[in-house]
């Protein structure tokens, strides 16, 4: 923007202030402004009301031509048997619709009351899980299995939004919003539209009344999203007990899914690698058996590529083994096993602690291997050239923090290191935090209750 641009921007900004405040066109402007905002609310609350009162009239005229006119007893037998049907036409209409239309609009929704009335909602839609392909050659996308990856991904994308609790909650707001939000915030407008229509027809004493109270209901009407919004755009509803029902719910998909990829890791490893050296092994101590009477060094050259290959087998199983606990970390506990990450590490990395004790064991775990993570993505994408690490602990919550120099951006993504970090805390209640600008520097903190030994 020019500064030419920003001068006019702000003398703008002062005229809407002026406005707002008590300046001589207060009133116009909250009336222009309470029209504007009555129009958008009309715009977001009538779509299903009009597909609910469309399919109602028409499958009332329809309904009304299956019977021909009866006795009073049959006719009111009749009359209830066609409104039932229309009332399920009605019914099936916005069941169909509703699952295309209740999320945009209730997004829409909550953007608008977050510019007029400063309310923030944290609503949280299912997002799509990664489908894992099992060792049986089918595919799991964490709630049943499919024979390829295509269908197991469109599965999981239906299951996703079609079963997700929030997309049922849109619903019941664009449902209450038609009852309420809709009939107040029309009214200024139908007394304009009424007015002129009086006007138009010979009538401008009544038509002018009737403008006058629509001009005067325009800067209320509007202040009915404020509570109904409140209350029905927010996250489900749910207690304590059903959050955290869905969130270990989640975690069990998670980890069923990471149990399924790893040990097809491990047995593919076996299988190629180990196994391999393993039988080729074998076969050359038998060779080196029959060789040893009559050429004793052909013999020892062939054990010696054996012990080689042995060293191969061993490294191809400490590789394979990545993700169990280390040694250190069983015999030492998180802080020195920290330490030797740090050492390891490819940058210069300081480690800071105050954890007086060691931490329940499936715990000191997640967070020893979320610090490796951490780590990992210092060296790949940061391009920092220092880190430091702190582990404390307070109000009985274990905290890791690992803070680099990098570029900075660092972001959540699904199916990212930083998205299993998160999901792995989930499983002990805990929580991951992320603040990095750009330009840097990154602090990511994992943070998860649990008490010390």
């Amino acid at each position: 923007m020019s500064g030419a641009d920003r001068v006019v921007a702000a003398e703008r900004g002062a005229e809407m202030s002026r406005f707002a405040d008590g300046g001589p066109l207060r009133w116009p402007f909250e009336a222009v402004r309470g029209l504007y905002r009555s129009a958008v609310l009309v715009g977001l609350t009538f779509p299903q009301v009009a597909v609910g009162v469309g399919v109602g009239l028409g499958g009332a005229r329809v309904v009304s031509s299956f019977s021909e006119p009866s006795a009073p007893p049959l006719r009111i037998l009749a009359d209830a048997g066609e409104t039932l049907l229309a009332v399920v036409w009605v019914a099936a209409a916005m069941w169909i619709v509703h699952p295309l239309t209740s999320r945009p609009l209730a997004r829409a929704a909550r953007r608008v009351a977050g510019r007029w009335l400063g309310l923030r909602f944290d609503a949280a839609y299912r997002t799509v899980p990664q489908v894992t392909r099992m060792s049986t050659g089918y595919w799991w996308d964490g709630h049943e299995y499919h024979k390829s990856e295509r269908e197991a991904r469109r599965r999981a994308g239906m299951h996703a939004r079609f079963h997700d609790p929030q997309l049922h909650w849109d619903g019941v707001w664009v449902l209450v919003a038609g009852l309420t939000v809709l009939p107040v915030a029309a009214l200024p407008l139908l007394g304009l539209a009424g007015g002129a229509a009086l006007a138009a027809t010979g009538r401008p004493g009544p038509g002018a009344a009737l403008v006058a109270a629509g001009l005067a209901a325009a800067p209320f009407a509007w202040r009915v999203l404020g509570p109904v919004a409140s209350r029905f755009l927010g996250p489900i509803p749910r207690t304590r007990l059903g959050r955290r029902i869905a969130e270990l719910e989640a975690v069990r998909a998670d980890m069923t899914q990471t149990q399924a990829a790893e040990l097809e890791r491990i047995e593919r490893g076996l299988h190629d690698g180990t196994q391999s050296r393993l039988v080729a092994m074998g076969m050359s101590m038998q060779a080196a058996e029959r060789l040893v009477e009559t050429d004793p060094a052909a013999a020892k050259e062939i054990l010696a590529a054996a012990r080689a290959s042995s060293f191969a087998a061993l490294d191809e199983l400490r590789s394979l083994v990545r993700g169990v606990n280390p040694p250190v970390l069983t015999e030492r506990g998180l802080v020195d096993a920290v330490r030797a990450l740090a050492l390891d590490a490819p940058v210069e990395v300081t480690v800071h602690s105050a954890v007086p004790a060691r931490p329940e064991r499936p715990v000191e775990a997640a967070v020893y291997f979320a610090v490796a993570e951490l780590l990992a993505n210092v060296g790949k994408h940061a391009r920092a050239t220092r880190a430091t690490i702190d582990l404390g602990y307070a109000d009985r919550t274990l905290t890791a923090s690992v803070t680099d120099d990098g570029r900075g951006g660092a972001a959540e993504k699904e199916g990212s290191g930083l998205d299993g970090i998160r999901r792995r805390a989930a499983a002990f209640g805990g929580r991951l935090e992320i603040d990095s600008p750009s330009g840097g520097p990154t602090r990511v903190t994992v943070a998860v209750p649990c008490d010390l030994s």
